[in-house]
């Protein structure tokens, strides 16, 4: 019985990884994703934290070919028209966490104690998004516009902030600590996302295996990292950069899009998938 044809599908996170942290250029890695859609020999899905917008700007800015992508941290997956099936209806977008506007509304019942201290989005205008992000306003406008997270900014004590974890969760909502931002979240993952995604993947390519691949360099990267079938840790030069013990991670040799290059052709070549004579 013939071996199914190997079709690997690239899960990459964006900023740091794909991109460069201080220039956010692309190359050479916009080149080799270029060549691997053009050929059909992988499929390349971002994942982020970015909302929609600031993906589908980003792809107009720096052109990077891709079908499906996963925004807000795991939370929300785009694909091709009715490329997904829930309640019985096709769509093109598929919500894994709880939809903003349940998020939005669960924050207006807090008690006005807890409340005073949230300074969400949705409460700022553009131009204090832009202020409290380092974001241009037509940046600021894209962030703002989100479908299944709310950023925001804490005022209060520990104490409290453990008290509006605690009202959240009995909403099936989450409490993420970020940088300067906490956010609001369903309980989606990245790695859930991924897993998603590779059997709606495997269903319509029923005749070839399919091959997960992961990179990122930010802690909410390595659940994602460790389950895929290749895992691959970009080096982190603004902050420290994550480590695992899983025998199927590596680390790239370097950050960035530089390292993503040889990341991934150093995997489809070991995948039986050399570049030059594909």
């Amino acid at each position: 019985m013939p071996q199914p044809s190997i079709h690997p599908v690239i899960f990459t996170d964006l900023d740091g990884t794909l991109l460069d942290h201080k220039s956010y250029s692309a190359r050479p890695a916009d080149q080799l994703v270029q060549l691997l859609c053009d050929r059909d020999i992988a499929e390349v899905v971002p994942i982020t934290s970015k909302t929609i917008w600031e993906l589908l700007w980003l792809k107009q800015e720096v052109p990077i070919p891709f079908s499906i992508g996963v925004t807000e941290n795991g939370s929300v997956i785009h694909g091709p028209e009715d490329y997904f099936q829930k309640d019985g209806k096709r769509s093109q977008i598929l919500t894994l966490g709880v939809e903003y506007q349940e998020i939005l509304s669960q924050i207006q019942k807090l008690p006005l104690p807890i409340r005073r201290h949230l300074s969400g989005f949705s409460d700022m205008s553009v131009a204090e998004v832009g202020e409290a992000t380092g974001l241009s306003l037509d940046d600021a406008k894209r962030a703002k516009d989100r479908q299944a997270t709310e950023p925001f900014l804490w005022s209060g004590s520990d104490q409290e902030l453990a008290a509006l974890e605690s009202i959240v969760g009995q909403a099936n909502i989450q409490l993420q600590r970020g940088g300067r931002f906490y956010h609001l979240t369903g309980r989606a993952t990245k790695e859930q996302a991924m897993d998603y995604i590779v059997k709606a993947i495997a269903k319509r390519k029923p005749d070839f295996e399919i091959v997960s691949i992961a990179l990122g360099d930010g802690p909410n990267d390595l659940a994602m990292i460790e389950a895929a079938d290749f895992g691959v840790i970009m080096p982190n030069p603004e902050g420290m950069t994550i480590i695992s013990a899983k025998p199927h991670v590596r680390t790239a040799p370097l950050p960035g899009p530089q390292g993503w290059v040889i990341a991934v052709t150093e995997i489809l070549a070991e995948l039986g998938l050399n570049l030059r004579q594909s």
